[in-house]
């Protein structure tokens, strides 16, 4: 893809999508949503990519929603068009959620209401120190429309979650450690290569194994616990007959590094 909103490169079996408005803090513009869905789609097409990172470029991971495109529509009475976009925005980041592959948020700075919501589809978050994050939508009368209002109390115990929704507020990367939200904090130098580091890990283990336990774990969530644990057992059933079980197993066995296909 070309330098604009969003750019889309591929290293290491690691498909990297960096959010580009940095002027602008990364605010989702009609043209950024494009582009993103334009390289979910081709993270969903590409094979030879296993896991995902998304970030931002400059200063701010995602200030959230353009408001100013939003004030300049509404003044128009592009009411339905609004809407209809909302709705767009929303099945966008289920299918970021829903890949079946590991998607790891580095956030390294501003996340705001529409920010939130993107980490919120993410299976891994790690943050660079001093971070600012934040649902942030009623600050400026918004609602959520891509989420966060069902997610982060899914994520969080309800009374912090409801605390970040109904105050809008920001907090540190460090607080959202402790509360759970995010799982490692980084100096901001050191964001990237952390990251990169993970992401390459995980990109050698078994690309089937990976996209089934992520599969269990989103099921298991809104499954009782014996539906669930039954899910586990006829998924590893369904598991044992393929190739990278079989590697693995053959790959302990002559200790060393397996080499998984996905097949």
């Amino acid at each position: 893809m070309s330098a604009e909103a969003v750019l889309y490169t591929v290293a290491d079996q690691v498909g990297w999508i960096r959010l580009n408005r940095p002027d602008q803090l990364n605010a989702l513009s009609q043209e950024m949503v494009a582009g993103l869905a334009r390289a979910i789609a081709a993270v969903e097409t590409d094979p030879e990519v296993r896991v995902v990172v998304l970030t931002g470029q400059g200063r701010a991971f995602c200030a959230g929603g353009d408001l100013k495109g939003f004030l300049g529509r509404l003044e128009g009475a592009e009411y339905r068009e609004f809407a209809g976009d909302l709705r767009r925005s929303m099945d966008l980041f289920l299918r970021l959620e829903q890949l079946p592959k590991p998607v790891i948020a580095a956030v390294n700075g501003v996340t705001v209401a529409g920010g939130l919501e993107l980490i919120l589809c993410c299976d891994i978050v790690i943050a660079a120190a001093g971070a600012q994050i934040g649902d942030g939508h009623l600050k400026y009368g918004v609602l959520p429309g891509s989420g966060s209002s069902v997610r982060l109390p899914r994520k969080l115990p309800v009374n912090v979650a409801r605390r970040l929704l109904l105050t809008g507020e920001l907090v540190p990367a460090e607080t959202l450690l402790r509360w759970g939200l995010v799982n490692e904090v980084v100096p901001p130098a050191e964001l990237e290569a952390t990251v990169s580091a993970l992401a390459r890990h995980m990109a050698g283990l078994s690309p089937l194994g990976l996209a089934w336990v992520k599969q269990l774990a989103a099921d298991g969530l809104s499954q009782p616990l014996e539906g669930a644990l039954r899910n586990e057992i006829t998924t590893f059933e369904a598991y044992i007959r393929s190739d990278d079980f079989l590697e693995g197993m053959r790959a302990f066995s002559e200790k060393r590094r397996p080499r998984f296909t996905g097949r």
